[in-house]
């Protein structure tokens, strides 16, 4: 039986992978069948450096797993942005697609830097070749500590369409893992 969907577990992160000093926790998902995921790492870099890695949205497809392309849609300001994504999905499975507004914060006092993205699935034209991700939530956090950036990424979707449960579940975990030992990589390479 697996531990998330203990009751008393609904709300809680529920260890599930190590791997390179990355920790991988799910927990039951906002939207139906697909877990939310939340990734941690330690980074040698700077929470400046890291977020101009988060926000070089033309180069998610280096990092981010499936992500195909990204490009930026609208720069609404300095700290705000629209990024339309696509991820490439295994066949039979239907490619996706979200655009997502970026909005970034600095708290001045700790230097912790906050990046949300959240979806606009009506900002630009449905593209029928793609599956349109209508909800999404991440939240990148990049905390200074010792010398370094504490990394951290929660993640909640609904991939929409039809996708068999094994794949939706193993990508909670495989996906951060992944997308983290991209970013542990590209932190190393000072931009």
């Amino acid at each position: 039986m697996s531990a998330f969907k203990n009751p008393q577990q609904v709300d809680s992160w529920v260890y599930e992978q190590e791997k390179k000093g990355i920790k991988v926790f799910t927990k039951k998902g906002k939207w139906g069948k697909l877990r939310d995921s939340k990734a941690v790492m330690w980074v040698n870099s700077t929470p400046q450096e890291m977020l101009r890695l988060i926000t070089d949205f033309d180069n998610y497809h280096t990092w981010m797993v499936h992500c195909g392309k990204a490009r930026t849609v609208a720069r609404l300001s300095e700290n705000e942005f629209i990024v339309h994504m696509v991820f490439n999905a295994p066949w039979p499975v239907k490619d996706r697609d979200c655009v997502v507004r970026v909005k970034i914060t600095t708290d001045e006092n700790t230097g912790i830097v906050t990046v949300m993205q959240t979806s606009e699935p009506k900002y630009i034209r449905e593209n029928e070749n793609y599956v349109r991700i209508e909800q999404l939530v991440s939240t990148w956090r990049f905390v200074p500590v010792n010398g370094g950036t504490e990394v951290t990424n929660e993640y909640s979707s609904n991939p929409g369409g039809n996708i068999p449960d094994w794949m939706t579940n193993t990508q909670s975990v495989e996906g951060p893992m992944s997308t983290f030992e991209n970013l542990q990589v590209k932190s190393k390479v000072k931009q």
